[in-house]
């Protein structure tokens, strides 16, 4: 059974919403921030790493709602540490489980070890992932629909979202090839049922890997590319309101 010792942090930030785009603003609001550890994670983190890791995930959040104004008031971050090979995303990855529930997982196995792969891409997946709680973009009480164009949006917001404020990118992972403009009129044309797996973070059976991922960014920026308008600014419009930009000629 999953438990929460006493790592457990409870922190209270006043986060003060400044003014990032034009005509985006909102009045400080007290927020809750707590980082939890389960016994496995806390006894290969020790007191030390895990401190850092705390404060990393605070200051992450302090930006990101800066940013976001409307992020959830109270945020649940559940670390885990894993043994696989998670090095093409910097040894760390996230979900947004549900509204205000994030986990993240740190690879044991990342070269130079957990707080290597915590100083690599901890703070591009906080940005990541709470993009996703701002969004509504979660496992349990998804506030979208089914369809993969859907699911490549989204995660495309929160990709260029994090590249955009961390500068951190993946480039073996998320990299759009030259025929892309393929794979999104592919990706559009697969019933809403499609196997999320196969099309977004998975291995295709062609041998392409992360197509909605990687498809996602290709919307985002040609969308911001189409409108004139910055992430921030398509963070607030619908999927098919993205997609209708993306398309434009």
């Amino acid at each position: 059974m999953y438990r929460i010792f006493a790592l457990t942090l409870v922190i209270l930030v006043s986060a003060c919403a400044n003014e990032v785009e034009k005509g985006l603003g909102s009045q400080p609001a007290l927020s809750s921030l707590v980082v939890a550890f389960d016994e496995v994670s806390s006894e290969a983190l020790g007191d030390s790493a895990s401190r850092i890791i705390r404060q990393m995930i605070s200051d992450s959040e302090i930006e990101v709602r800066a940013l976001l104004p409307s992020l959830p008031d109270s945020i649940l971050v559940n670390i885990e540490v894993v043994d696989r090979d998670i090095d093409v995303v910097g040894g760390v990855s996230g979900r947004a489980e549900a509204p205000g529930k994030v986990t993240i997982q740190l690879s044991s196995t990342y070269p130079g070890g957990i707080l290597a792969a915590a100083e690599t891409a901890l703070s591009s997946t906080i940005f990541h992932e709470f993009h996703h709680l701002f969004r509504g973009w979660t496992i349990q009480d998804n506030r979208f629909g089914q369809g993969i164009p859907i699911a490549a949006v989204n995660e495309g917001l929160a990709s260029v979202f994090s590249e955009t404020y961390t500068g951190v990118y993946f480039k073996a992972a998320y990299s759009c090839p030259e025929d892309v403009a393929d794979w999104l009129a592919e990706i559009q044309a697969l019933p809403t049922d499609a196997n999320y797996q196969i099309w977004m973070m998975g291995k295709h059976p062609d041998g392409r890997n992360s197509i909605g991922y990687r498809v996602g960014r290709f919307i985002i920026h040609r969308a911001a590319k189409q409108s004139g308008k910055g992430i921030i600014e398509l963070s607030m419009l619908s999927p098919d309101e993205i997609l209708a930009m993306a398309e434009k000629n």
